[in-house]
């Protein structure tokens, strides 16, 4: 049994670093702040990605970061996701994410339960709709000093506190 204890601490031990070896750096990522869909037809959606700008960031901006974004046409989030990977390699994060928005004065169900049953969407993701499309919402987005998702929240939370979350909505 002795003989046999280095070979399994060895076994151990590199089992531990196997493990450690998966994780990413911050730039690794791009974090998700906002979200926006606009369904043309039955098969087509545009699906805009706000995400931080560590680019455009200044260095005493503290939490205060910028975003850019960017739109596909997709058929789903699955879709859109899967467009992302090809238009750029960092993956991913919804963790950070504050709104959704569905343009053209719409919820759509569909995506609503792909956003749902995205494990790192939060269910406290505040979702609104609006008549107007993604281009008008999200032009604004350049001109901020914060993120678009961290403008629309603070605007909602000070303006109504009985806003939709994606919880609320999905029960």
């Amino acid at each position: 049994m002795k003989k046999y204890r280095g070979y399994l601490l060895v076994l151990l031990i590199a089992f531990c670093i196997q493990g450690c070896s998966k994780q990413q750096d911050v730039e690794d990522h791009s974090f998700v702040l906002a979200m926006g869909f606009e369904r043309l037809n039955e098969k087509k959606v545009l699906v805009r990605y706000s995400y931080a700008d560590f680019d455009k960031a200044q260095s005493d901006s503290g939490t205060k970061i910028p975003s850019r974004s960017v739109t596909f046409l997709a058929t789903s989030l699955k879709d859109a996701n899967k467009k992302w990977k090809q238009y750029k390699s960092q993956q991913l994060n919804f963790g950070h994410l504050k709104v959704v928005l569905f343009a053209n004065g719409k919820k759509d169900e569909k995506i609503i339960k792909e956003l749902v049953n995205e494990p790192q969407i939060a269910k406290s993701v505040y979702v609104l709709k609006t008549d107007r499309n993604l281009s008008d919402i999200f032009k604004k987005e350049d001109k901020l000093s914060i993120s678009f998702g961290e403008y629309l929240s603070k605007k909602l939370e000070i303006k109504d506190s009985k806003n939709l979350t994606l919880g609320r909505i999905y029960r």
